[in-house]
């Protein structure tokens, strides 16, 4: 198997108090209460992704994880083919979601969203509307891999219903050209932690 270059561009964040864009390795947790005030967003419709769409969501992956390819379950995944979800807002794709059918579940391959609308609800979204995906196709589990360092996303994961059902170690580590990769604040990039919500 060819080793893959991940991390090659590093994902773009936006801050939640002051609007500016960071990159990935740059960003930092913060606790803060819930005293941000409510903004009134536009709606978000939630389609399979049509042919012109792909491409869009094919690039909005390609800045999160570098190349269109990823390490799910011990193996490298390539995104190109994977059936995928948009989530139009203000008459723009503002994120996507990757998926396939695996090991009798629905596995979320990847979650990317437009910096210019995150903390707008666009992830949330996505992730609703493949779960109602995953019922209508009998699928009794939804399941979703991420890297050891995203926080972030096992934040957001975890606040929906997921739980961690396992932890490879040095998975995504196996499949790097470097070993020493780092990914959001700063975090070597190594583990794969799997996620699980019963549906």
């Amino acid at each position: 198997m060819n080793k893959l270059a991940f991390g090659a561009k590093p994902a773009v964040l936006r801050c939640g108090r002051c609007g500016k864009f960071v990159d990935w390795e740059d960003a930092r947790l913060q606790v803060v209460c819930p005293c941000r005030p409510h903004i009134d967003l536009p709606p978000v419709l939630v389609r399979e992704a049509t042919p012109a769409e792909r491409e869009k969501a094919l690039e909005l992956f390609r800045r999160d994880f570098g190349p269109a390819q990823l390490v799910a379950y011990g193996e490298a995944v390539t995104l190109d083919d994977a059936a995928a979800l948009v989530a139009e807002t203000d008459g723009e794709i503002g994120g996507a979601l990757a998926w396939r059918h695996f090991d009798g579940a629905f596995h979320i391959l990847a979650l990317a969203t437009d910096p210019m609308w995150q903390r707008a609800g666009v992830g949330g979204h996505l992730v609703v509307e493949a779960e109602l995906l995953a019922r209508r196709q009998e699928q009794p589990r939804v399941i979703v891999t991420i890297t050891n360092d995203n926080l972030p996303a096992l934040y957001f994961y975890q606040r929906r219903g997921y739980r961690v059902s396992a932890i490879l170690r040095d998975s995504v580590a196996a499949h790097s050209r470097d070993r020493q990769i780092v990914g959001f604040a700063g975090i070597p990039i190594l583990d794969e932690i799997q996620l699980v919500k019963y549906i």
